[in-house]
């Protein structure tokens, strides 16, 4: 959620999914933090927040505070601390709070980071938060070079669709697009046992896998569609589901009779829900054993 797209990366499957709309409280408690409602809605209505029970507690560090916008937050840390990079084209005469509105983030992205860091020890204090729980439904699985995620329409892209329909039956929730990198490993079995070859990003998993490189993303988005499922690709992949697929009958063919998918990166307090399962971040792998050539 943290990364521009699939900007700087190499090709990606990416989910697109929805959220329910979040946002601040103006009263902070005894511990200083602000309560976070989640929003609550009808089909085609407006949509209201839940104020009877919130969705979760922040508490922000020195210099950190609430947007005037309910749904953001205003964070220098994110340019002074983690390097991100300032947008050139902010005009701060145009932006409702002024110049300090180039460091206004969307809240629930800044809640996700803060769930990367429940393990980590920090040099500097980010805040923190008390539940929060991330629960994106899942609308679609597809892949994508570098450039395909700033498409508005294009060949078996749905982002379009999805907005659109969105808006009408779902107006409390937001649409996000999850890139996902792609790392793949060669396991071998032999008499002594079996024998894993380093983990390796794509770039370099084509020559470690012996696999070509469009068949592997084509693997890790069927057998992802056919594991967790999202409703836009149900009506093109319910017939052919990996591994009886084509990919899955490439794999056949040059004698792989098994495949393992696993997650990394999720972090504490998020899952993400398809039609056919959710995963989080203590899932184990998702195996599939290919049928005899």
């Amino acid at each position: 959620m943290t990364e521009p797209l699939a900007e700087g990366r190499d090709e990606v499957i990416y989910m697109i999914c929805s959220h329910k709309r979040i946002a601040l409280g103006q009263k902070v408690d005894e511990e200083g933090r602000h309560a976070v409602y989640a929003a609550k809605g009808a089909i085609g209505g407006p949509f209201d927040y839940d104020m009877s029970s919130p969705w979760a507690h922040v508490r922000f560090p020195d210099g950190v505070g609430p947007s005037k916008l309910g749904w953001a937050v205003i964070d220098p840390l994110l340019e002074s601390v983690e390097g991100l990079v300032f947008d050139t084209s902010f005009d701060p005469a145009a932006d409702p709070e002024g110049d300090v509105g180039r460091h206004r983030h969307e809240l629930l992205p800044w809640i996700y980071d803060r769930h990367l860091e429940l393990d980590k020890e920090l040099e500097v204090d980010r805040g923190d938060v008390l539940g929060g729980e991330i629960n994106f439904a899942l609308k679609y699985i597809g892949k994508a070079g570098k450039d395909a995620l700033l498409r508005a329409s294009g060949a078996h892209h749905k982002l379009s669709l999805i907005l659109a329909r969105t808006l009408v039956y779902d107006p409390e929730r937001l649409v996000y697009t999850l890139p996902c990198d792609i790392h793949a490993l060669r396991v071998e079995s032999d008499q002594a046992g079996e024998r894993i070859v380093e983990l390796a990003r794509l770039a370099d998993a084509v020559d470690q896998t012996r696999i070509p490189r469009e068949l592997l993303i084509a693997v890790v988005e069927e057998a992802l569609i056919a594991a967790v499922g999202a409703r836009e690709n149900h009506r093109n992949t319910k017939t052919r589901l990996f591994p009886q697929s084509d990919a899955g009958d490439r794999l056949v063919a040059a004698g792989i009779d098994r495949v393992a998918i696993t997650f990394g990166g999720i972090p504490e307090r998020m899952t993400i829900t398809g039609r056919h399962r959710a995963i989080s971040r203590d899932d184990s792998f998702l195996d599939f054993r290919l049928p005899p050539g």
